[in-house]
């Protein structure tokens, strides 16, 4: 009688697997945002997860505070730090004469991007579809994250404002784009 081999080799996940199943266990690596979010009420918030081996897996939000909440997102997988650096400088925004990206607790950006999510469903405002990917590199929205009062809209009112961004860029900058059937 022969013993079957075990096989030891560990599958490897494709990267949409592994944003739903592990990246919420990586430790927060730091968060960004645009200085002038809350009078613009645009927010560009980047969150950075760090791999054991260096990496960094992160999801980028752009967050329409006044009205349409979360306006687009994407993740980038597994990247080295000066990916993610060139992505910061080509995406939030910053002029030479002043930085104006600055880096914020996590509690904070998760709030920003949770409450603006609220806000906007409350006026019939959904999410855009990246975020059914994105939201995985969040921690869950519940009670383990402490609750920061943020006011959304235009004295607690949703104020409409037609942007001319164009958001093309950020939608095909996206690692799992391959794996996504949305």
């Amino acid at each position: 009688m022969t013993k079957k081999k075990q096989n030891n080799t560990k599958k490897q996940l494709k990267p949409l697997e592994y944003i739903k199943s592990k990246a919420r266990t990586l430790p927060i690596y730091k968060c960004y945002i645009n200085t002038d979010w809350m009078e613009k009420g645009l927010a560009s918030i980047l969150v950075a997860r760090q791999h054991i081996n260096g990496k960094f897996t992160f999801g980028f939000y752009i967050i329409d505070t006044f009205c349409k909440g979360l306006v687009i997102s994407t993740v980038k997988f597994n990247v080295i730090e000066e990916e993610m650096e060139d992505f910061i400088a080509t995406y939030i925004p910053q002029k030479e004469e002043f930085f104006t990206q600055i880096n914020i607790d996590y509690t904070l950006a998760h709030n920003i991007i949770y409450g603006a999510i609220a806000f906007a469903e409350d006026y019939k405002y959904k999410p855009d579809k990246s975020f059914e990917i994105t939201k995985y590199i969040l921690e869950e929205d519940d009670e383990n994250v402490e609750l920061i009062e943020i006011e959304f809209g235009v004295d607690g009112k949703p104020f409409l404002i037609e942007r001319d961004d164009n958001f093309e860029a950020i939608e095909e900058d996206n690692d799992v784009n391959d794996d996504l059937i949305l």
